[in-house]
């Protein structure tokens, strides 16, 4: 799920709970806790979350400021619980993306130039950020306050696909798939550097 710094959502969150890919009965429970932890892994200070169930859903109802103060991975952790029976078990933490419009990619714009972009958000963001990473160290410096060029949003974009690709492949196979995901070290490749640094085909004479 995708936010934007400042953000406060409108439509609560609904998630059908799940472990090792299997749904988790909610039948024992009839409470729920939540706690938002930002990308530092700090608790975030708000008026507080509404958390009920719904059959084989929770339902998180949002409060009414925002809690994303900065970009990053938030963690929604939570807790099941029974006010009679003592029962308690944690749910498998949501992980939020949450955006900021600093002149690089978000997972909107990246997603309008790459077209089969990876569909869990937070892979997605892990990948631009990376590639951002790798641009910033390769290209020219930007001036404090400058917004990067299109050839740095497009050398991101082209990186971040490499990672992605290069991420599937599966060193025992060497196959490839989407289920799966590892975040690998892989370097700018010629094209890249090109698009950042153009190179002059043609000799200077002196």
């Amino acid at each position: 799920m995708g936010y934007y710094v400042g953000d406060v959502p409108a439509q609560d969150l609904v998630i059908e709970p799940a472990r090792n890919e299997e749904p988790i009965d909610l039948t024992p429970f009839n409470e729920i806790d939540a706690q938002l932890f930002d990308p530092a892994g700090v608790p975030v200070v708000t008026p507080g979350f509404l958390g009920s169930i719904s059959g084989e859903t929770i339902v998180i109802e949002w409060p009414g400021s925002s809690p994303f103060d900065v970009a990053g991975i938030y963690a929604l952790r939570l807790t099941a619980t029974h006010t009679t029976t003592n029962v308690r078990e944690r749910i498998p933490a949501v992980r939020l993306v949450v955006d900021v419009e600093d002149g690089w990619h978000t997972l909107d714009t990246a997603r309008d130039d790459w077209r089969d972009a990876p569909g869990y958000d937070a892979w997605l963001y892990e990948l631009l950020w990376s590639a951002r990473q790798q641009v910033c160290a390769y290209a020219p410096a930007l001036a404090t306050g400058q917004r990067p060029p299109l050839s740095y949003l497009r050398a991101q974009i082209m990186q971040a696909r490499n990672l992605w690709n290069a991420g599937k492949v599966d060193p025992a196979s060497g196959g490839m798939g989407d289920d799966t995901f590892v975040l690998r070290p892989f370097p700018l490749d010629w094209m890249i550097k090109q698009v950042l640094r153009p190179q002059n085909p043609r000799p200077v004479i002196a």
